[in-house]
């Protein structure tokens, strides 16, 4: 055996063992959101369920499971995350992401929805 045959079984076993164990994928942000998508977590650092909001979906009231429990999100848009009682919104823009986003604002445990584009686009709180 030469050496070229023997580095490419190396890389070879060294690539096998790394997508058993996840290692290139198991970082959500290092592949990110597609355009136009944001995940939300139940969880902290990207764990727990999954929800995947579209733009074309437009408002959305977020479902029971992640209504005041968005704990981690990646974004591949521009959304508004709102609070309707208070009213409060934060901007988020396409390629941001934050591994525990509930602990740092507490924003994502009294998050109620998402609207694509800018906060400036909210016109009245619903009924």
């Amino acid at each position: 055996m030469n050496i070229r045959n023997s580095l490419i079984l190396i890389i070879s076993i060294i690539f096998v063992f790394s997508m058993i164990k996840g290692g290139l994928t198991s970082d959500p942000t290092c592949v990110g959101a597609p355009d136009g998508q944001v995940y939300i977590f139940s969880s902290w650092d990207f764990q727990g369920e999954r929800y995947v909001y579209n733009i074309s979906q437009g408002y959305l009231s977020l479902p029971d499971g992640f209504r005041n429990n968005v704990q981690s999100y990646i974004s591949g848009a521009d959304v508004c995350f709102v609070k309707w009682y208070p009213s409060e919104q934060y901007q988020i823009t396409a390629g941001e992401s934050h591994r525990n986003y509930a602990a740092l604002t507490n924003f994502g445990q009294r998050m109620d929805a998402i609207i694509p584009g800018n906060c400036s686009n909210i016109v009245c709180t619903p009924k």
